[in-house]
């Protein structure tokens, strides 16, 4: 007996798994949302083939689904807390954070950098 529900149901588990883990870590809330929202539907079609077929498939897919959920409430919740921490970087991930931290550090170094060239031709040339 073939089960259209089954094969939709790993699916959607195992790219919640992928999207949750990834997509958690470079896209952040984002990434944790769209993995919940897989898994869902990963844990939905799962049960439903397995009323389907009497319990002979979706285990897979279920499997998978919550496993997928999991991760992806992990990472929307670590995120958003890690968001509300620093300044909201969490909402970009942890690489899209990491990245807009870097160009603040550029950014402030480099005013830094002109506040002591200024003084230093100030005193050299009495500007």
């Amino acid at each position: 007996m073939k089960s259209t529900k089954s094969a939709i149901a790993t699916a959607c588990g195992i790219v919640s798994i992928c999207v949750g883990v990834i997509g958690g870590i470079t896209f952040g809330i984002i990434g944790g949302l769209i993995a919940v929202v897989l898994g869902i539907l990963g844990i939905v079609f799962g049960i439903a083939a397995k009323k389907e077929t009497d319990g002979a498939k979706g285990t897979a897919g279920l499997a998978c689904g919550i496993i997928g959920l999991v991760f992806g409430a992990l990472f929307t919740v670590s995120c958003a807390i890690c968001g509300a921490a620093s300044e909201g970087y969490g909402s970009y991930g942890c690489i899209g954070g990491s990245m807009c931290l870097v160009d603040d550090v550029e950014d402030e170094l480099e005013d830094e950098w002109d506040d002591i060239m200024d003084e230093a031709y100030n005193e050299i040339y009495g500007w």
